[in-house]
């Protein structure tokens, strides 16, 4: 058995068990969200060298200082950890909510200070200190200084039920940094886009059309948004206006278990990957069901794709 020493204390390890799940078996009071190694709430900084599969993501300087994610990190000897100073969380209030569908909510933050990201990067959401799960920006940035996020309702969810039916207008949220590099960029103005997205995988997608169109984007651009039953392609309406008013902008609204004659009768990357069989040039962009990005990271490399051009956004189940 290994020791883990935190805070001026020792602590069991188990062979094969995370950093963090060895901490939380011992009741240690520590943050963490996704425990996917996305959300970056359980960093931590080691006294020795963390491997690499533990520093996925992470900033240059992150990874020089020792720092890594506890929820990825299955450590073979006694290391001493330290706490990473604060993440930055700044606060926003609520200033809109509203159903897009039934467990669908469309919740928008205006933030007290500058705020910068991209359309499409994530932030983590902090209910409490136990409570903090990632979302992807809807929404490009404004002179209002405010962001749009999709929040799935989730039966047992405490984050997502707390947003449905407790939080209020007015209230204040504190939010981390933006992260991630699934973004557009004026660079891409001439080039092709294909978006891929399942559920409110659609989310940070939304955000990367609305950015190309608004930077004047030339070159065409296709959305795919697939679920099993039409009531998930909760955005149709819009996006079909959107693509009536740019003649480069195509969407189309997938649906894998049910016949209907809007939509097309499958999975959304099957139906873009066939579509599109030549790739080369394109700019690919995935979000949603964690296998359906696997599995099209590597179609989309086998149609062409570069995989410098090949961008992704896996939505573990924030509940």
């Amino acid at each position: 058995m290994s020791i883990l020493k935190y805070r001026e204390r020792e602590y069991s390890y188990h062979r094969g068990e995370t950093i963090l799940e060895a901490l939380l078996r011992q009741k240690v009071d520590l943050s963490y969200g996704c425990k996917q190694g996305i959300c970056q709430t359980c960093l931590l900084r080691s006294n020795i060298n963390p491997p690499d599969y533990a520093q996925i993501n992470l900033t240059k300087n992150q990874r020089f200082n020792n720092c890594f994610l506890a929820c990825q990190w299955r450590p073979e000897e006694d290391i001493s950890l330290v706490p990473v100073e604060s993440q930055g969380f700044v606060n926003a209030g609520v200033v809109s909510k509203s159903l897009l569908r039934q467990d669908v909510l469309r919740l928008t933050l205006e933030f007290h200070k500058p705020f910068e990201f991209h359309a499409g990067q994530f932030v983590n959401l902090k209910k409490s200190e136990k409570v903090i799960r990632s979302y992807s920006i809807a929404s490009t940035p404004n002179h209002s200084n405010t962001a749009e996020f999709h929040i799935r309702l989730f039966n047992n969810g405490q984050f997502s039920q707390w947003a449905f039916n407790e939080l209020a207008l007015g209230d204040v949220i504190p939010v981390s940094e933006p992260k991630g590099n699934c973004i557009y960029s004026s660079e891409y103005t001439d080039e092709s886009l294909l978006l891929i997205g399942t559920g409110t995988g659609l989310a940070p997608l939304l955000g990367i059309v609305t950015d190309a169109l608004e930077h004047g984007h030339s070159g065409r651009i296709h959305l795919f948004h697939g679920s099993h039953y039409s009531e998930g392609l909760y955005l149709n309406t819009e996006l079909n206006q959107l693509s009536e008013k740019y003649g480069n902008f195509c969407y189309t609204g997938c649906v894998s278990r049910e016949e209907s004659a809007a939509f097309f009768r499958g999975r959304a990357n099957d139906k873009a990957f066939s579509q599109y069989p030549d790739l080369k040039g394109w700019r690919v962009f995935v979000c949603g069901n964690p296998e359906m990005v696997k599995v099209s990271q590597k179609l989309a490399f086998l149609n062409g794709a570069s995989c410098g051009h090949i961008f992704s956004d896996a939505f573990v189940l924030n509940r």
